[in-house]
């Protein structure tokens, strides 16, 4: 009977313990919280700053791929014009108003119809960028040599399509930046 009263004393001072941190974080004076919506316009113009951000290091990248193609190809004089129209051409387009890479329209005010039309129009713009780019790509093709055009192959596949003839550009491989070297499977 020794353990008894012992295990009672354990208990209520747990209790005590328990209820003491419970008064002192309700007495602990919590920051004023920010109205809702000011805590979502918060959020939205750090979201902004962040895809800014975004799009500023895609078009950088963007323009180092574009003049990594460059130097590869070697072009000559006569193909400039062909090789201006052609970057033209695959520049990203600028954000737009109300685009795929725009803000977008409160689809929580809009009906179900309304989102799928918006929806709709947003991907025949997509497809029609992309067949400008794919026709853009094919004129400028037809104006490199076979050895320029063996480079463009080469240069153009797309990361998801490789099979292994030249390192993925993942992972800051890619023209430029070699893959590591493999050491011996043991």
């Amino acid at each position: 009977m020794s353990r008894h009263p012992s295990f009672l004393r354990t208990t209520a001072l747990a209790a005590v313990l328990a209820t003491t941190s419970l008064m002192a974080a309700a007495q602990t004076p919590q920051p004023p919280s920010a109205p809702p919506a000011a805590a979502r316009a918060d959020q939205q113009a750090d979201r902004q700053a962040r895809m800014e951000q975004h799009r500023a290091r895609m078009a950088e990248r963007h323009q180092q791929r574009m003049e990594q193609l460059r130097t590869r190809l070697q072009l000559t004089p006569e193909q400039e014009p062909a090789w201006r129209a052609f970057q033209a051409r695959m520049t990203p387009p600028q954000r737009q108003a109300d685009g795929p890479q725009g803000e977008r329209p409160d689809f929580a005010a809009m009906t179900t119809p309304q989102r799928i039309e918006r929806m709709k129009a947003w991907q025949a713009e997509r497809q029609t960028a992309q067949q400008q780019r794919m026709e853009a790509t094919l004129s400028f093709y037809q104006a490199l040599n076979p050895s320029q055009q063996r480079v463009f192959d080469q240069d153009t596949v797309p990361g998801f399509m490789r099979t292994g003839t030249k390192p993925h550009h993942r992972h800051g491989h890619g023209p430029g930046h070699p893959a590591p070297e493999k050491g011996p499977k043991g």
